[in-house]
């Protein structure tokens, strides 16, 4: 890919609106990015159930992540994971120099070249944003089209109340929140993405070996992301291993969080990403063994229950962070118990089948 985007010859061109499919994960705005632009059909799926399965929780912001959550196209140098993805990583110079006081027309330079865009904006100046016009905060969204006659960008991030959304931002709001100083670190993650043909045949050793390091908790030493040089600034902690717990293990730590809530009489919300993440986590494993063509053994009826479980967990957290209501902390705690132990008795048949 160019270093500056082609502008292009044809002035004619007024409006680009890329394609943007439902996501199979929408907890955070990566993975509902990434699925949005790559699910037109369903040959990504041997890709998409051959991972998806391990989960790191990292213990400085306890935040919890599939660990495949790095290796889209956010870190590293311009790769991917994803077999459908190109990753273009304009050198540093260059967003900082020539991007800064022109990203209305690299924008649009790109959008006619049917490349989306990722970059870091100041939430104070979008208006579907609970920070709009509140405060400054950074976050990053996908760019996907534009009108010229309108003056405006298509974008999509999880802005309504943490729901992935597609909507529209003004030039003028896009260029102040590009702009705004909060971002001065975060204009680096500046990325282009092309969608390309891809394939993928489902690993069923692959698919194994995840699950059974799921289930033991085993540490994540390589992927993109990790063997990346470590980052500088605000996210610099999220690469030093020893700050993670992975697998099974983030139920251990999940279940500590909550009684370090009781306890303190904490007046702060539970995190609902946590078990948002963990009943996508379930419903991926449950369509996973439906799409292994393993549904009539017991354990697909016993993954269903987790489902709907995990669903529970993550409904009592909406409602204790409504009421603060201490008996539901131990009502969501005895679930995380009985799903742990259903799980792994599950998975563990469903690993002597691969």
């Amino acid at each position: 890919m160019p270093t500056t985007p082609y502008l292009g010859d044809d002035l004619t061109v007024k409006s680009v609106i890329l394609p943007m499919y439902e996501p199979k994960l929408n907890t955070f705005n990566v993975y509902a990015a990434l699925f949005s632009i790559i699910a037109k059909d369903e040959s990504y799926l041997p890709w998409y159930y051959s991972n998806f399965i391990s989960l790191g929780i990292n213990t400085c912001d306890d935040t919890l992540y599939f660990t495949d959550h790095f290796t889209f196209f956010e870190y590293g140098d311009g790769l991917s994971s994803c077999p459908w993805l190109e990753v273009y990583k304009p050198p540093h110079k260059t967003i900082y120099y020539e991007y800064i006081f022109r990203i209305k027309d690299t924008l649009i330079g790109y959008l006619n070249q049917n490349k989306y865009v990722w970059l870091y904006l100041d939430q104070f100046y979008i208006p579907q944003s609970n920070s709009y016009q509140k405060i400054h905060k950074e976050h990053s969204i996908l760019v996907y089209g534009y009108d010229d006659e309108a003056n405006i960008f298509y974008i999509a991030d999880n802005l309504d109340n943490g729901k992935f959304i597609k909507t529209m931002i003004s030039y003028q709001q896009l260029i102040e929140a590009w702009e705004s100083d909060i971002c001065e670190h975060f204009r680096r993650l500046f990325r282009v993405i092309n969608f390309k043909e891809g394939e993928y045949k489902l690993n069923t050793t692959h698919l194994k070996n995840q699950i059974e390091g799921y289930l033991s908790s085993n540490i994540i030493n390589n992927g993109v992301y990790w063997d990346q040089n470590p980052i500088d600034g605000p996210h610099a902690y999220a690469q030093n291993i020893k700050y993670w717990i992975f697998g099974h293990e983030v139920y251990s730590y999940m279940r500590q969080l909550i009684k370090q809530v009781k306890e303190t009489k904490d007046t702060k919300n539970l995190d609902i990403r946590i078990p948002h993440l963990l009943w996508e986590h379930k419903k991926c494993m449950v369509e996973r063994i439906n799409y292994l063509n393993l549904r009539v053994y017991d354990f697909y009826s016993d993954y269903e229950k987790i489902v709907n479980s995990s669903l529970n967990i993550r409904n009592l957290t909406i409602k204790y962070n409504m009421t603060k209501n201490d008996s539901i902390l131990d009502k969501i705690d005895t679930i995380i118990s009985e799903v742990v132990n259903t799980e792994e008795i599950a998975l563990r048949k469903l690993v002597k089948l691969l």
